[in-house]
Order: C-alpha cells, then structure tokens, then sequence
C-alpha cells in the first residue's frame, strides 16, 4: 500500500507539473499572437496607403483629360491658363476651394503654358500642370506616380524643381520616364515643384 501511495504521489506531481507546463505553453502562445497581431497593426498602419496620393493623382489625370477634351476642337492650347481651367470648369471635383485651385495636399495647382502658370500663347500645342510646395514626401509620391495608359501617352515630360535644382524627365531621355519611388526619392527635397507637361 505504501508503494501505491508512493507511486501515486510520483504520478500526481507528474501530472500536476504537466499541467503546469500546459498552462505556461498556453500563455506563451497567446502573448505570442498578441504580439503578433500589435506587431501586423502597427505594420499596416505604417505601409498602409496614402488617399491623399491617390486623389492627387486622379485629380492630376482628370484636369489634363478635361483639358485636352475641352481644345480638341481648337488648333491648340491658346488662352489656358489657371484662370481659364476654373472659368470653364475643367477642374477635378474638390478641387476649386474659395476661388482657387488646390490639390488633394491642400496646396496650390498652376496650369499654363509653363511651370510659372504663364497663359498658352497661339500654337501651343502641349501645357503644364504644376504642383508646388509639395513635400519630400508628397514629391516623391507624385513623381513616381503611374498615370493610367491614356495619360501615359500624352506625357511628354515632367519637371522636378528643388533647392534651386531642375531636373527633366522624359522618355527616353537622361532621366528617363517612368520614375520609381527610389529614384524620385534621390531628386525631391525638402520643398519641392512637381510639374507634368501634357500634348
């Protein structure tokens, strides 16, 4: 009977100890996913897209579209200007805030026939869409943006201007089209003009 006690008690500790291990296991595994899941947040939360580049991009791409749309009756681009795209309501929606044309950053969008906004003179046959005081970040974005097909092909250039600095982008050329986020990253300082040049 002793033995049987004795065996008991071996086999009671066995079991308790098993079952301690088995809580501790538990533990680990739901601190663990715990975790885990802060560790997928704070992730997502980081990498997660930012609406403000897609809605500068799409108002980016409408504004061209409603432009060629609106002079694709006329021998080219004369009298466009910032003036002309709110007179005739070639702007995105949302764009237009208290009489003047900003982009989704809440910052200033110039349109001419250069990056200064200057009016399209008689033959112009290509314009500018210009987004200054942009930041690193918001510069880097939109440079390395993908415009849809259509847009793609009547870019003809864009414009990075920082710190005193322009560098051109074309097809082709020695900045070719199109950019990557790491390369547009090298170009954009810390204020910054972004402008497209479309035919």
């Amino acid at each position: 009977m002793e033995k049987f006690k004795q065996y008991f008690s071996v086999y009671k500790q066995k079991l308790l100890s098993s079952s301690l291990f088995a809580k501790l296991g538990q533990k680990i595994i739901i601190l663990t996913t715990v975790i885990t899941a802060v560790l997928v947040g704070i992730l997502a939360w980081v990498i997660r897209p930012n609406p403000e580049i897609n809605l500068a991009a799409v108002q980016l791409a409408q504004v061209a579209n409603n432009i060629r749309l609106f002079y694709q009756t006329k021998p080219g681009y004369w009298g466009l200007s910032t003036d002309s795209v709110i007179k005739n309501n070639l702007y995105a929606s949302d764009m237009l805030q208290e009489g003047k044309l900003s982009n989704a950053f809440g910052k200033p969008v110039i349109i001419g026939q250069d990056i200064d906004g200057n009016i399209a003179m008689p033959g112009s046959r290509n314009f500018m869409i210009t987004f200054p005081e942009l930041s690193k970040k918001e510069c880097t974005a939109m440079a390395a943006f993908k415009l849809n097909e259509r847009e793609n092909l009547t870019l003809l250039q864009m414009v990075i201007l920082t710190d005193g600095q322009r560098f051109d982008f074309t097809w082709g050329g020695k900045n070719p089209l199109p950019v990557t986020k790491t390369e547009a990253a090298k170009f954009c300082g810390s204020k910054n003009i972004v402008a497209w040049s479309f035919e």
